[in-house]
């Protein structure tokens, strides 16, 4: 999902509610919730089934967010016997009844909880049915949650949507929210008026006319689906659709509903056609279209973004970016669904990436540069904060659906674990081994780092606990030279964030030969400070830091210091070995300057600001060893070798 403006536009938009199109399907009425013996919550209940079936017969309209209807839900009892089952379905919506073939169910809905009672005990590995008849209750406030309607003034016509994800599917259906509990398949029927189409997941199986000039749309899916991409949209829709080539010569229909208009379309319908394109290329590089038994699609609605419904994806436009975004979702994230919010990157920053993937394989190289030096610069915004979602935030949609984490930092380190793995070959290899072993079900960020370490026999721990679970970014100061054959190059890294102190890193760069002939060098910085040098044959006149634009981090000084300061011609230390006090005299009196303290292994111990010009370093606190003492002035450094006794 994109939803670049969506929280702002949420809270901002003027809904249109009324109660025109209001129609109520039901097998009874009951009014008032009964009394019951148990005042068990949702929770209490969540692990004694799995859903396996859900069949949504639903009346809408373009003008409201009202529903009437029913949905039946089939599921397997997982415990060891069970008179009760809950549902989250939101106290906004008045039930009718329950009803379990010719039985009439009791039930309990209070808040966001509907728990039912069976009738009888079920046992482990039984089937239960059940079909839940309700409607909006008459005169309530709707929560402005799960299901929408607007007027698009550009084409003077309502639609209504919905938007489930991540915790608002209750609040137009009952359901069970549960990210691991994905079910089977998914009917969606929407009676609404003849006018109108209706698009959900799955294929359009028929479509029924009924009196008063009403028709139903019954769309079909039999493809294991997580509950919030479960949707329909419906309005005064232009259905343009087509059959798109995949790979293998087989096709995909693609059916999009546009806006009715014909000014729309022409504008648009390029953009549409360009879907093919980006289906063709991710179908090659993760693998076939996972639901091209049924069709990819869109249903525009006048929201904020986009939002990845199983095979038919509710957006705004039809922006490159968009399309390509929400697309790459039906692998990353529908087929392979998180397995909790707190990884999220599973769907958002592979989706993100795949927005750069679709530019360098389509579009050009340079424009694929530029997104994620754009999505660089976005991540750098913010100095902490990790991708992983902690367990306090779990509840919070902002967090969850942050902009710089979840996505754009999802993003780059996918383009950094491309640099790791350095086979491009072996990379889309992998994202397609993952998708295969997980396929139709969940993954976790742990899933997905196994898959990687798997097939290229290398161990991901230290990029995971500095990128994933880690938090900001690392800082950069560089010095380099070249001289007698010999390219040096002096690396002190800083991090924006305490959490995570140094970040082991390959450092790309592109040396500029008068020749023409430009070479890359690579090292790899493994603690805050480093010394590389290379044998270079002829004299340097450029280096090019990250040429790529792999690296997420900030330089704060690259410099080539052609005339190479050596550290006693700036300052004298004594004594050295020394065994408490170090003294550090500068030959002139320097402006302000920064001195850091390494331990051997070059990670930082020590740093602090002055301006004095005979310094005092008390080292009587830190065990015996070699130390590096640098001085950083005027963006150029130099480094002192200091062995403490």
């Amino acid at each position: 999902m994109i939803k670049p403006f969506f929280l702002i536009w949420f809270l901002a938009i003027n809904f249109a509610f009324s109660q025109k199109g209001l129609f109520w399907l039901s097998a009874g009425k009951q009014n008032a919730a009964i009394n019951s013996p148990s005042s068990k919550t949702v929770g209490d209940f969540a692990d004694g089934y799995d859903v396996k079936f859900y069949k949504l017969d639903l009346h809408a309209s373009d003008t409201s967010v009202y529903l009437g209807g029913s949905v039946t839900v089939l599921f397997e009892i997982t415990g060891e016997k069970t008179g009760q089952v809950s549902l989250d379905f939101s106290g906004h919506y008045q039930v009718d009844s329950i009803i379990s073939g010719t039985n009439k169910l009791n039930y309990r809905h209070s808040s966001d909880s509907l728990v039912v009672y069976l009738g009888r005990d079920f046992t482990k590995n039984e089937l239960a049915e059940i079909a839940v008849f309700y409607c909006s209750k008459p005169g309530m406030a709707y929560p402005r949650k799960g299901i929408f309607n607007s007027f698009n003034k550009s084409v003077n016509k309502g639609y209504t949507w919905t938007l489930s994800e991540p915790f608002s599917a209750k609040y137009w259906f009952p359901c069970r929210q549960v990210l691991t509990d994905k079910a089977d398949s998914v009917y969606v029927f929407i009676t609404t008026d003849a006018h109108l189409l209706a698009g959900s997941n799955g294929i359009l199986t028929d479509k029924v006319s009924l009196p008063d000039n009403k028709i139903r749309y019954e769309w079909k899916s039999k493809y294991p689906v997580a509950y919030y991409l479960i949707s329909f949209a419906l309005g005064d829709y232009l259905d343009y659709s087509y059959y798109a080539h995949l790979p293998d010569s087989d096709s995909v229909l693609v059916q999009n509903f546009m806006y009715n208009d014909t000014a729309y379309f022409s504008e648009n319908k390029h953009l549409v056609d360009a879907t093919e394109e980006i289906l063709y290329t991710f179908s090659s590089l993760f693998g076939k279209y996972p639901f091209y038994a049924e069709k990819y699609g869109h249903c525009v609605a006048p929201m904020g973004g986009g939002m990845e419904h199983q095979t038919m994806t509710t957006l705004s436009g039809f922006s490159f970016g968009l399309v390509a975004h929400e697309l790459a979702h039906q692998w990353f994230g529908n087929l392979v669904t998180c397995s909790s919010w707190q990884d999220i990157w599973i769907n958002e920053g592979f989706a993100s990436y795949a927005e750069y993937l679709a530019l360098e394989f389509i579009r050009t190289k340079s424009e694929a540069d530029s997104w994620m030096a754009s999505t660089h610069k976005t991540v750098k915004r913010s100095a902490g904060g990790s991708i992983y979602i902690p367990f306090e935030e779990l509840t919070n949609e902002y967090r969850i659906f942050s902009m710089p984490l979840s996505y754009k930092k999802g993003a780059a380190i996918l383009h950094m674990i491309r640099q790791e793995v350095s086979n491009d070959d072996l990379f889309f290899e992998i994202l397609k081994e993952f998708l295969s072993v997980y396929s139709n079900s969940n993954a976790s960020a742990e899933d997905f780092k196994s898959t990687l370490e798997q097939k290229t026999g290398k161990d991901f721990d230290t990029f995971f606990n500095q990128w994933f679970y880690g938090e900001g970014y690392p800082t950069y100061k560089i010095n380099w030279f070249s001289g007698n054959d010999t390219l040096y190059i002096y690396s002190l890294q800083g991090t924006t964030s305490v959490v995570t102190p140094v970040f082991n890193t390959i450092l790309e760069f592109l040396v500029q030969l008068p020749d023409g002939k430009d070479t890359l060098v690579s090292f790899r910085q493994s603690s805050n400070f480093n010394e590389f040098k290379v044998k270079i044959p002829q004299p340097v006149q450029g280096l090019v830091f990250d040429p790529d634009k792999y690296l997420l981090a900030r330089v704060d000084s690259f410099i080539n210091i052609a005339d190479h300061i050596k550290a006693d011609e700036l300052y004298l230390v004594t004594p050295n070995p020394v065994k408490e006090v170090l003294n550090v005299r500068f030959r002139n009196q320097p402006a302000e300057y920064q001195y850091y303290l390494f331990n051997s292994t070059g990670n930082l111990i020590h740093s602090s600001k002055n301006r004095l010009k005979n310094l005092e370093v008390d080292l009587r606190a830190y065990s015996n060893g070699s130390y590096i003492f640098v001085v950083v002035l005027n963006d150029q450094f130099v480094s002192s070798k200091i062995i403490k006794i």
